[in-house]
């Protein structure tokens, strides 16, 4: 990149940006308010394609004149050659004006679209900072399980990848609208002039054969509307797999959304073959009106005048031009529909709902430090409001009229569901304002322009914390200054109080280290104080946080609270903090006011000594708060952030660019699946025969022409009207039979796209599915999204259209070469000089323009990337009011992109100038030869040797563009095979599958031997790790941030594989097993569900084995199903049927109802194995308890359970606690007996918990039992 020049400012996002903004009026059409803000670019193209046309037909004029002079030498040789030598420099002339205009013309199109393109990602960025995350209405795909929402992020993904690339078939659509209708009446005019009557009728067939297309083209579009649809469709299941790929391979379900894939793949590809059916015909319709119009305007002619090769010749050359236009007409339907409805989708996504402008709900008068509402009532949803008569089942907050003190801690519980974390969201604007009023502090924009605004005001001072941590593709430092300027006092402050720097020594590069998409290489409990430290770090005073206590461990919430919630160090002086929380019994004595929700309503609010109601939360806890030794583990790590700014915590490495030529390997990949070399010498022999026939009527009429010159002035005078006739309909055959068999290589052409696009794909998706889990840690989602969406669109839409196109032309191009070469032998060695000067510059430029267009696709997918960030984190970008620091990182991560793209039009300037004068020296060339050998040339030779050698510069042209086209595509297929070619789980499926027992396991006995494993081979995070657990025990397992819980629940799943040791499920060692045997046969509940977009059906079974009872008796057990008794004093009830639709992400559900989906999902499977990871973190104690008498349930009693849980009272009646840290067990043994021990591991967590003698008395209790 640092080789390439920069983009000039003018071709920049930020000035097309700026200029869209300031000459547009937001009233008028999208497509209205383009043209109006770039109506000089336009204006410019109005200009320069009629002259280009004018230009273009000056060879015909020129071909006319040279074809007369010629026949009137032959008659009278003492005219002299003078004249004919001035025509010859005339047309080299006027070849090389018309490629200046013609390049000027192209550069200011490209620049056209370079701006478009421009505003439009300026207008897509700043739509996905505004567009609605959460809550959005759920629209349903009544023929499949999977729902399928407009504003679904696979749709936005498509939209924002493939819909913008596909804007670049404007270019095409301008030259040909304004191209079109002045050939066509130029042409008319011409054709009247040289031939009359005649003339003008077969220009009108012409114009009659395009009309009667309009069925097809209307046709074509619809096909086009339909496979946007599918493919958004298809783009959203491959986002959530990917997105959820670790939950997909925990349950052993690759291979059930590899065949879901594959459904919607194969639905895609049946209308990909319908599209590619009626472009054939189109093609046929196109290219076989071409001849049948020559054929009826030379038969009308004939009857009253004479056929010369003047005449016929000129006329040739003119419908030539006229050729150009029409037979491009196929594939610019096929570009004028998908740019068609690329930009309707783009339209229907920037028309898609917003979060409510700040001017609409918050009174701009308020206070600046004051917080609450004023009578409020808030939905996700404002269009599904009706009145409250019919409206009562959808969930709002109602009457909300409540004021936040200043600079103190207010607490807000509530049962799960009941509307917390809805509060919080309807004060940085996620809900939307039916009535009453808002107070949050605002501020005016600082903005020269509305780069990413919502309004002319923003949100200031406050920090958010939301409940699901959002987190950058960045370091750990990054993400906690959050665009904060670094002081190094308060970075250590904020590291200690949100208990970071014990974690930050586990990391190599400490706080540099990479915290991956979405924070993937960080523990629940990391993720969530990495965020509650960049609202710490922040300077706002007012702190929304959301449930940040739920996911860390007693100790730590114990610290979080005393030392950074309710420090009195100068961090926290004065700010007002809004804390959610389950856990109300250690906070309530040090806040200073509390709000408990019920129903979406304020159930109460006051002062802690006020009588709180105990419904739905913990109040009466412990609260004795002595944590004498509290901040020891915490204040006994020093600072590691000093040195390690140069330290590598590189986690995203660079994606890898390939140089040089297309390998064969890659050549080989895409036409294997087509059917290998057989195929392609089928495709070159029919496009070959097409092109030799399309050329073969031309010269067949030349030689009937030029034999009947010699003997006759008046040679077609005498002949019979049947003899002309027949030699007329051979003529026709030619081309008739050409463009069938044209129309027949298409399909065949497409059958083998279709069949490569098809292996190529199912090929990807199985190794993304299978990868190793460190791959899909270290890969960003937008680039494995760019392969699925950009990179296979080129692959299903450009390669053999782009092989077509090179191929034709260039036989084309040595046919003509031949032919001439055959008339004048001298004239060889001037082809042989055209070819290496042609090779000499194809040469150059394709150099250059590979690794242009190698840059352009690397540079493209940080761009995707970014998108991946915004898309699930709007809410905490709008909240922090950073919605312009990610316009001006998009225009920076653009500008990068754009700089490759100038290079490229560069390099394709250069190249296209010097091919246009070696081509017009060609035709002058061939002139001179054709005058020096006038003697043994005849006219109708002499006027099929100009005719094609006048198109000798736009077959040149097309051959090196679409050259560069093809290279671009088979880059597509490179960086697909670079997905294909990394390494890979074990097998799903192994041999000894087969000599399981159909039940296995049977028992959940469980025998771990020295066990050894970590992430990477030689860093092992377990180590000689040994415990045995009999069958139906439950098991508790607790220990540190990064003492191995985690790692162990991974290690019993083999998503990291042991080097060393065993493990033993039912006495079979599961090194043994295929991955999805083995995963399907153990559950695993983990502390951040993932929910796919679909039925509650297909989330419980996507396997389908299990039938409905069982799952609504599952849904009925945690609460989740509406209607049911036992869920009669809960809020937690989400569904009312197994058809109800979850969202993307299960947005329109809250976080503690995703892990009661995923608790639902593990009775569902009864495992014998059944492992849990904080799996009731975040619900109320209420809904844990319930949950917790149906784990000790009859439900779970015949499976072994391991729990992984920082709630001790959730583990200390269990049968064994297993105490590890740093990789090894340092306890293993009953609750009662390693509560006793004073110098144990185990009895200090419970000493630190603020629940001893409660803990106490159960371990003892239970032991007693």
């Amino acid at each position: 990149m640092e080789d390439l020049y920069e983009t000039p400012y003018k071709y920049s996002l930020g000035a097309s940006w700026r200029r869209y903004y300031s000459s547009a009026r937001r009233r008028d059409s999208l497509m209205r308010r383009i043209i109006t803000t770039f109506k000089y670019e336009i204006l410019a193209q109005v200009i320069l394609n009629p002259l280009n046309v004018v230009l273009d037909y000056m060879q015909p004029v020129l071909i006319q004149q040279l074809l007369r002079f010629i026949t009137n030498y032959s008659s009278n040789p003492l005219i002299g050659l003078r004249y004919g030598f001035f025509l010859a420099i005339a047309m080299l002339f006027f070849s090389l004006a018309s490629t200046a205009i013609q390049q000027q013309q192209d550069w200011g199109a490209r620049t056209l679209l370079m701006h478009i393109r421009n505003t439009l990602v300026g207008l897509l960025t700043q739509k996905t900072l505004r567009r609605r995350t959460k809550g959005a209405a759920v629209a349903k795909d009544p023929t499949s399980e999977y729902g399928q929402s407009d504003e679904s992020e696979g749709r936005a993904y498509n939209v924002l990848s493939t819909d913008i690339q596909r804007m670049a078939s404007l270019i095409k659509l301008l030259r040909a609208s304004m191209l079109m209708p002045i050939q066509l009446l130029i042409g008319a005019y011409y054709m009247y002039n040289l031939l009359g009557t005649a003339g003008v009728l077969g220009t009108m067939v012409l114009m009659l054969a395009v009309f009667m297309t309009r069925t097809l083209i209307f046709r074509a579009k619809c096909i086009e509307v339909v496979l946007g649809k599918l493919n958004d469709r298809r783009l959203t299941v491959i986002n959530e797999v990917v997105r959820g790929i670790v939950s997909v391979k925990l349950f052993g379900w690759g291979s059930r959304f590899v065949r879901i894939i594959g459904c919607r793949r194969k639905e895609q590809l049946v209308w990909l073959w319908k599209r590619a059916k009626v472009r054939s015909l189109i093609n046929l319709c196109t290219l076989g009106s071409l001849p049948f119009v020559s054929f009826a305007t030379f038969v009308v002619y004939s009857k009253r005048h004479t056929l010369d090769a003047e005449s016929i010749f000129t006329a040739i050359a003119v419908f030539k031009i006229i050729q150009r236009s029409v037979e491009s007409m196929p594939l610019l339907i096929a570009d004028s529909t998908a740019f068609y409805v690329s930009f309707r989708r783009i339209e229907t996504y920037l028309d898609q709902q917003e979060v409510q402008p700040l001017d609409e709900r918050v009174a701009r008068n308020a206070a600046q430090d004051v917080v609450g509402f004023e009578n409020a009532t808030l939905l996700w949803d404002a269009s599904t409001y009706t009145d409250e008569a019919v409206d009562d089942e959808t969930f709002k907050l109602r009457n909300l009229d409540v004021w936040f003190p200043r600079g103190g801690l207010t607490l807000i519980g509530g049962s799960t569901g009941s509307g917390k974390s809805s509060l919080l969201a309807a004060l940085v604007g996620e809900m939307e304002l039916i009535n009453g009023c808002v107070r949050v502090p605002v501020s005016a924009s600082t903005d020269e322009q509305p780069l990413g605004s919502l309004s002319s005001a923003v949100i200031n001072d406050i920090a958010y914390v939301p409940q699901e941590p959002w987190l950058r593709n960045a370091t750990i430092r990054d993400n906690i200054l959050f665009g904060e300027p670094y002081n190094h006092e308060r970075y250590e402050n904020v590291l200690h109080m949100c208990a970071l720097l014990a974690d930050l020594h586990i990391f190599a590069a400490g706080d540099m280290a990479e915290v991956g998409e979405r924070g993937i290489t960080l523990s629940g409990g990391q993720r969530q104080r990495i965020s509650l430290a960049r609202a710490i770090y922040s300077q706002r005073k007012i702190l929304l946080i959301d449930d940040c206590l739920s996911a860390v461990d007693a100790q730590t919430a114990r610290h979080i609270l005393h030392k950074c919630l309710l420090s009195a160090d100068e961090l926290m002086n004065g700010r007002t903090c809004l804390l959610v929380t389950h856990h109300m019994a250690i906070c309530l004595p040090h806040c200073d006011f509390v709000v408990l929700m019920q129903g979406g309503r304020i159930a109460f609010q006051g002062t802690s000594t006020d009588h709180i109601p105990s419904s739905g939360v913990d109040v009466d806890g412990d609260t004795d708060l002595i944590y004498s030794n509290l901040g020891s583990r915490y204040n006994s790590y020093v600072s590691i952030t000093s040195d390690t700014e140069n330290s590598n915590g590189k986690l995203i490495q660079e994606e890898v660019r390939n140089h040089g030529l297309i390998k064969l390997e890659t050549w080989k990949t895409y036409f294997a699946p087509c059917g290998g070399l057989k195929f392609v010498l089928a495709c070159l022999g029919c496009i070959g025969t097409t092109q030799f026939l399309a050329m073969y009527k031309d010269y067949y009429l030349a030689k009937r022409l030029g034999s009947k010159d010699i003997t006759s002035t008046n040679h077609l005078l005498s002949e019979p009207p049947t003899s002309v006739m027949s030699w007329l309909i051979v003529y026709l055959s030619f081309g008739m039979l050409s463009a069938i068999i044209s129309s027949l290589a298409l399909l065949l052409t497409y059958s083998g796209s279709l069949k490569a696009s098809a292996t190529l794909h199912d090929d990807l998706i199985s190794s993304i599915v299978s990868a190793m889990p460190r791959f899909l840690d270290t890969t960003p989602i937008g680039r494995i999204m760019a392969r699925f969406s950009r990179d296979m669109q080129a692959v299903d839409d450009d390669i053999m259209v782009g092989l077509n196109n090179i191929m034709r032309p260039l036989i084309s191009l040595i046919i003509t070469l031949i032919t001439i070469s055959s008339v004048v032998p001298l004239f060889a060695v001037v082809g042989l000089i055209v070819l290496a000067l042609y090779a000499h510059f194809t040469w150059q430029f394709i150099k250059a323009l590979r690794n242009s267009k190698r840059l352009e696709s690397t540079t493209f997918a940080p761009i995707i990337s970014l998108y991946s960030e915004m898309i699930p984190g709007g809410d905490s970008i709008r909240a922090f009011a950073m919605e312009s620091a990610y316009m001006r990182e998009m225009e920076k991560r653009y500008s990068s992109y754009l700089s490759a793209e100038f290079s490229r039009r560069s390099m394709t300037r250069w190249m296209r100038i010097r091919i246009g004068i070696v081509s017009s020296f060609v035709t002058f060339i061939t002139a001179w030869f054709i005058l020096a050998n006038i003697d043994t040339i005849s006219s109708g030779l002499a006027g099929f040797i100009l005719i094609y050698t006048v198109n000798f510069w736009t077959e040149s042209i097309v051959i090196v563009r679409k050259y560069g086209d093809l290279e671009l595509s088979l880059n597509s297929v490179e960086r697909i095979h670079q997905y294909l070619d990394i390494d890979h789980e074990a097998p799903a499926e192994m041999p000894a599958d087969d000599a399981l027992a159909a039940g296995w396991p049977n028992t959940g006995k469980l025998n771990v031997r020295e066990l050894v494993a970590g992430y990477t081979e030689h860093t092992p995070v377990l180590n000689k790790l040994s415990f045995a657990v009999g069958h139906g025990k439950r098991v508790g397992v607790v220990g540190r941030t990064g003492a191995g819980k985690s790692s162990l629940s991974l290690a019993l799943l083999r998503m990291i594989e042991a080097s060393n040791g065993s493990v033993e499920l039912d006495g079979v060692d599961i090194a043994g097993v295929g991955l999805e045997r083995l995963r399907q046969s153990i559950t695993i509940i983990p502390q951040n569900p993932v929910l796919f977009n679909g039925t509650v059906r297909l989330n419980l079974d996507p396997f389908g084995k299990y039938s409905d009872p069982l799952l609504i008796d599952a849904l009925q057990r945690t609460l989740l199903l509406k209607g049911s008794p036992a869920n009669e004093r809960t809020t937690v009830a989400a569904f009312e049927s197994l058809d109800d639709i979850i969202a993307d992400g299960g947005q329109n559900l809250s976080l503690g109802q995703r892990q009661l989906m995923a608790l639902a999902r593990a009775l569902v499977r009864r495992s014998r194995l059944v492992i849990m990871d904080e799996a009731t973190a975040s619900v109320d104690f209420e809904t844990d308890k319930s949950i917790q008498r149906t784990i000790r349930g009859i439900e779970f009693s015949d499976s072994t359970l391991l729990c992984i849980a920082h709630r001790l009272r959730t583990i200390i009646d269990y049968d064994y606690i297993l105490v590890l840290d740093e990789g090894k067990v340092v306890e293993f043994d009953t609750p009662a007996c390693l509560i006793k021990k004073k110098d144990g591991y185990f009895y200090r967590l419970c000493k630190n918990s603020n629940e001893f003698e409660m803990l106490q008395e159960l371990a003892c209790g239970s032991n007693q039992e």
